[in-house]
């Protein structure tokens, strides 16, 4: 009986232990989740631009994998000259990991936020004009990203190899033409009433890179540029998907207060609503038909339209002559 009484004490010992170890297992999960929440908070930040105030929100759970270094709270950009120092204009970089949602969900890889003030571009692509840029019009502002885009990328793009099914590793471009029709490449992007220009550029190894731009005085202007990097053996779409998600309060979140006596804010703020980036091309037309179709569209165009005339005719008597043969 005393064998029994021991192990039954010894069975209530061993329930108790397991009882406080499951709990504690429990209180550090309930506890984790807390943490994780207070990470996963959006957190506003601004940064004062010689008077203009720019406003953003972002997530806090940054990747513990990379270097944080502190954001620049302040940045003359009256000099220009500063600027002649490609580093100078560099606001904040940080990392994030995007996983499958859930305590045990996969890494699916990551995104870098990188956010700088640069000085307005050289104009080397000379697309529509040889003039230097005048970001305070919005075709030359689409047009000078695009060349920023090839000052970028253009020796990177002579020595790498593009991903299957890309003319090149890293692809962009501002615009696209179908017959007559003009469609912009360049997406309107509208954050507290102001208009930002949002494109893509395909990376390597199924990369995406986002960049938001916008001018903040007639000299400089702000680039919003997130890398989005999924695993190897991850679809870049649902990863894509996910971190857009995670990041959508960040794109809405974009603002700038300018100063009072800044022209930009207007432009920004009402000329610019006024139109889509696809009517800015429009009322370009002839410019952008000729990056097309040379210096001559419309002879281009009616001979396009001549061909595919004849080609339909073809196709159609083709098929009266088939079912004429073959009635059923």
């Amino acid at each position: 009986m005393k064998n029994i009484l021991v192990c039954n004490n010894a069975a209530k010992s061993i329930n108790s232990y397991w009882v406080i170890f499951m709990f504690s297992i429990l209180t550090s999960i309930f506890s984790g989740s807390a943490n994780a929440g207070k990470k996963d908070q959006i957190y506003p930040r601004q940064i004062n631009l010689s008077g203009n105030i720019f406003h953003f929100s972002m997530p806090e759970d940054f990747s513990k994998d990379m270097p944080a270094t502190d954001m620049v709270e302040r940045l003359d950009i009256n000099d220009l000259n500063k600027f002649n120092d490609p580093q100078y204009g560099n606001l904040i970089r940080r990392w994030w990991d995007i996983k499958e949602p859930g305590w045990f969900g996969k890494k699916l890889g990551s995104v870098m936020m990188d956010i700088s003030v640069q000085r307005v571009a050289e104009n080397r692509e000379k697309t529509f004009h040889a003039d230097p840029y005048d970001i305070k019009d919005r075709m030359n502002f689409i047009l000078m990203l695009n060349d920023v885009y090839h000052q970028r990328y253009d020796e990177l793009n002579k020595t790498m190899q593009p991903d299957e099914g890309n003319g090149a590793a890293y692809n962009s471009g501002f615009t696209v033409v179908s017959g007559r029709k003009i469609f912009s490449l360049y997406h309107d992007h509208i954050s507290n009433n102001e208009k930002w220009i949002r494109h893509y550029i395909s990376a390597p190894e199924g990369a995406t890179i986002v960049v938001l731009a916008i001018p903040v005085s007639e000299h400089t202007y702000l680039y919003v540029n997130f890398t989005y990097s999924p695993n190897s053996n991850v679809a870049p779409r649902e990863f894509n998907r996910l971190a857009d998600a995670k990041f959508d309060t960040f794109y809405n979140s974009l603002n700038i207060e300018y100063s009072s006596s800044n022209e930009i804010k207007k432009i920004v703020t009402n000329d610019w609503l006024k139109y889509t980036n696809t009517e800015v091309l429009e009322q370009h037309r002839q410019s952008v038909l000729e990056l097309f179709y040379g210096k001559n569209p419309e002879k281009v165009l009616l001979q396009q339209e001549k061909d595919l005339k004849e080609f339909k005719l073809k196709d159609e008597a083709e098929m009266r002559e088939a079912l004429k043969n073959d009635p059923l």
